[in-house]
C-alpha cells in the first residue's frame, strides 16, 4: 500500500471536522447549540426586571441548566423604563443579547429594522407556523404579528382588569361584592372613595404604553380610536376622543407619588382602584405582603361605558431572539422549554403571567377568578396600533393625557395638539 501524502491527510481531517456537530461554535469559537449538537453554549437574555418574576426566572434558569449542563443561561434584569432604550443601543452597536423578552408594542419597530428573527417553528418540533399556533389560544399571535410574519412567543399575555381594594370599599359604605361594572359608576364610586389623601381610581401616569392601556376602553368604548391607523391621523379631536380625555382627566390625583406609580399607591390602600393586567394578582402582594387577593383586593372585568359595547385592551410580551444572536438554536430551545404546560402553571401561579398555551385556563393556577375574567374579555380586547413609529406616538398620547390630567390644557387643546404632532410622525 502507497502512503497518502501528509497534505491530504490533513486536508481530509480538516473537511471531517466541518462535517461533525463540534463545528457548531460561534464567533471566536465559542459552542453553540444546533440540531446535531443539542442545546449548548451560553445565552445571554434580556428582560425588565420584576420582583415576583425575577425570582421565579432565576429559579427556572437553575433548573434547565441542570437538566441541560451544556447551557449556561444569563440573565440581565433591566428597570423597565430603561429596557427599550437600552435594547436600541445594543442593536445599535450590533451587540444585542440572544433572546430578549420584547414588549409587542415596539414589534413593529424592532421587526421594520431587521433586529429581530421570523419565529422558527422547525426549532419547536412544528412544521409550520400555522401548526405552532394551533397548540396556543386563538388570537395568541396577533400582537406578535407585523406584515404577516410571526416573531416571538407570547408571554404575559393580558387584558386589563379593574382592580380594587375590598378594604376601602367596606370602609366608604360599598359593597365589595359589587364592583362598578360602568365607567359612570366607576365615577359614582370616586366620589366616596376620595377622602384626604386617598383616592378612588387612580391612573398609572408616567409610562407611554399605560397611557395606552388606560385610555382604550375609554376612546374605543365610545367609539372612537387613538389612531386611525388606515390615514395615519389622530383620533383624540373627536367627539369621542374629547369625551374620553374630559373623563380622563377628572379621575385620581396626579399629585400622589410612589416608586412604582400607581402600583404602589394601590398595594397601600391610597388608590382604591387600579387598571391593570393579570399580573396585579402577584405583584401587589410582592409590594405589601399583607395585601390578599380576595380579602384585601380583588378583581373585575374593565367597565363599559353604560349602553354602549364592551372594550378591553390588552397587550402582551413575547420571547423574541435577536437577528444577530450568536446562539439562535439555544435560546429557542429555552422558550420551548419554559411553554411546556407544566412551566406555564408554575409561571402563573408564581408570577400571574400568562402564557396562552392552549389550556392554560384548565390548568390549577388557571382557575382563579382574574384568569376567567382574562378568558372572558379577550374576545374584545384591542391590542392599540400597530406602528413602527409607536413609541413618538404613544409619547405624544401620553403628554395629551398628563398636560389634561394635570389642569396645564383644555382637552380640545390636548386633543389638538395629539392630533398634530401625530399628523407629523406618521406622515
Amino acid at each position: 500500500m502507497s502512503d497518502i501524502p501528509r497534505r491530504d491527510l490533513l486536508r481530509g481531517a480538516a473537511l471531517l471536522s466541518l462535517a461533525t456537530p463540534l463545528a457548531a461554535c460561534g464567533p471566536g469559537g465559542a459552542p453553540v447549540g444546533s440540531k446535531e449538537s443539542g442545546p449548548q453554549g451560553t445565552v445571554n437574555v434580556w428582560m425588565h426586571e420584576e420582583q415576583a418574576n425575577t425570582k421565579y426566572f432565576n429559579a427556572k434558569i437553575a433548573e434547565y441548566q441542570r437538566q441541560f449542563p451544556k447551557v449556561t443561561v444569563k440573565p440581565l434584569y433591566v428597570p423597565i423604563a430603561n429596557l427599550d432604550t437600552k435594547l436600541s443601543t445594543a442593536f445599535t452597536t450590533g451587540s444585542p443579547p440572544d433572546l430578549i423578552k420584547v414588549g409587542a408594542w415596539t414589534l413593529a419597530e424592532r421587526a421594520s429594522k431587521g433586529q429581530v428573527a421570523p419565529l422558527p417553528p422547525a426549532e419547536f418540533g412544528a412544521g409550520s407556523v400555522d401548526e405552532l399556533k394551533a397548540r396556543f389560544d386563538t388570537n395568541a399571535f396577533a400582537a406578535l404579528t407585523y406584515k404577516d410574519q410571526v416573531y416571538g412567543i407570547p408571554i404575559d399575555f393580558n387584558s386589563v382588569h379593574l382592580w380594587y381594594r375590598r378594604d376601602r370599599f367596606e370602609q366608604a359604605g360599598l359593597d365589595p361584592d359589587k364592583p362598578p361594572a360602568t365607567w359612570e359608576e366607576v365615577e359614582e364610586f370616586n366620589a366616596k372613595l376620595a377622602t384626604g389623601s386617598q383616592v378612588g381610581l387612580q391612573w398609572q401616569l408616567a409610562d407611554n404604553i399605560w397611557a395606552m392601556l388606560n385610555f382604550i376602553p375609554l376612546i374605543n368604548g365610545l367609539g372612537g380610536r387613538i389612531v386611525d391607523e388606515s390615514t395615519g391621523r389622530g383620533g383624540l379631536n373627536t367627539p369621542a376622543g374629547l369625551q374620553a380625555l374630559e373623563y380622563y382627566g377628572r379621575q385620581g390625583n396626579p399629585k400622589l407619588n410612589d416608586p412604582v406609580g400607581a402600583f404602589g399607591l394601590f398595594a397601600k390602600g391610597t388608590a382604591a382602584m387600579l387598571v391593570s393586567g393579570r399580573f396585579t394578582s402577584s405583584l401587589i402582594p410582592a409590594l405589601d405582603p399583607k395585601a390578599e387577593l380576595g380579602k384585601t383586593f380583588d378583581s373585575a372585568v374593565v367597565p363599559n361605558w353604560a349602553g354602549k359595547e364592551k372594550v378591553a385592551s390588552g397587550y402582551s410580551w413575547g420571547w423574541m431572539v435577536a437577528k444577530r444572536a450568536k446562539n439562535p438554536y439555544t435560546a429557542w430551545h429555552f422558550v420551548n422549554w419554559l411553554s411546556t404546560p407544566e412551566h406555564v402553571d408554575q409561571q402563573l401561579a408564581a408570577t400571574g403571567l400568562v402564557t396562552p398555551a392552549a389550556g392554560w385556563q384548565k390548568l390549577p393556577s388557571g382557575r382563579d377568578k382574574a384568569s376567567q375574567q382574562l378568558e372572558e374579555q379577550l374576545p374584545y380586547t384591542d391590542f392599540g396600533p400597530v406602528l413602527p413609529q409607536w413609541t413618538e406616538t404613544m409619547k405624544a398620547l401620553l403628554d395629551a393625557l398628563e398636560s389634561v390630567i394635570h389642569k396645564q390644557r383644555s382637552a380640545k387643546e390636548a386633543a389638538a395638539a395629539f392630533d398634530d404632532a401625530v399628523g407629523r410622525i406618521l406622515k
